[in-house]
């Protein structure tokens, strides 16, 4: 995907409005809201379930993950009667990074909750050959055919913006290709029972 964003302009978006103007192309997106992640550690300050794991405290990280979210459930529901939808593509490194550990955990609320996740593995084959042709998957928002948003982050990790793509060649090409991926990769529960579920807590955490 980074050869069709390559040969594209971009606009470029800080923090504040990148999240304004995604949230504005969802309500009239016309296709599946499609999301990638492909690097093993973020940092999420404003997190609080994030914050209590970055500080080591994992039984109050999970505790916070699991509390009711309605605001999230509703932000879901209205996302599928719009019929688009949210739909994460988590691709993975074995062993977990801490952070994955706990973002995989995280997650596994955001799907009861109503987001649609699936999981692949890094050395998939799927993964490899595009790696190999083209570079690391980026970390993309692909709202419907409208645009492309590639997900800035500082050296720490965090987010500071993105840049955004509108060539209808670029929306596509990167829409077709993380579809293609998601029908590789497993589901979420299945995935997380395997490998996550019963794991101890990473190393300093308590």
């Amino acid at each position: 995907m980074r050869d069709l964003l390559r040969a594209s302009s971009a606009q470029r978006l800080n923090l504040p409005d990148y999240e304004a103007d995604f949230y504005a192309a969802v309500e009239s997106v016309d296709g599946p809201i499609l999301k990638t992640e492909r690097m093993q550690s973020f940092r999420e300050p404003g997190s609080p379930s994030w914050e209590a794991f970055a500080a080591g405290r994992w039984k109050e990280a999970l505790r916070i993950a699991a509390e009711p979210n309605p605001e999230l459930e509703r932000f879901f529901a209205h996302l599928d009667e719009l019929g688009s939808g949210l739909h994460r593509l988590r691709i993975v490194e074995l062993p977990l990074t801490p952070y994955l550990h706990w973002e995989l955990n995280f997650l596994r609320y955001r799907a009861e909750a109503g987001e649609h996740i699936r999981v692949l593995n890094a050395d998939a084959n799927a993964v490899v050959k595009l790696e190999y042709e083209h570079g690391v998957v980026p970390e993309l928002m692909v709202a419907g055919s409208q645009a492309v948003y590639e997900v800035r982050y500082d050296e720490a990790g965090a987010p500071v913006g993105a840049d955004k793509f509108v060539a209808p060649e670029v929306v596509e090409g990167c829409r077709s290709r993380v579809t293609s991926l998601l029908a590789d990769a497993e589901a979420f529960e299945s995935f997380f029972r395997r490998e996550v579920d019963g794991l101890k807590p990473p190393e300093g955490h308590v």
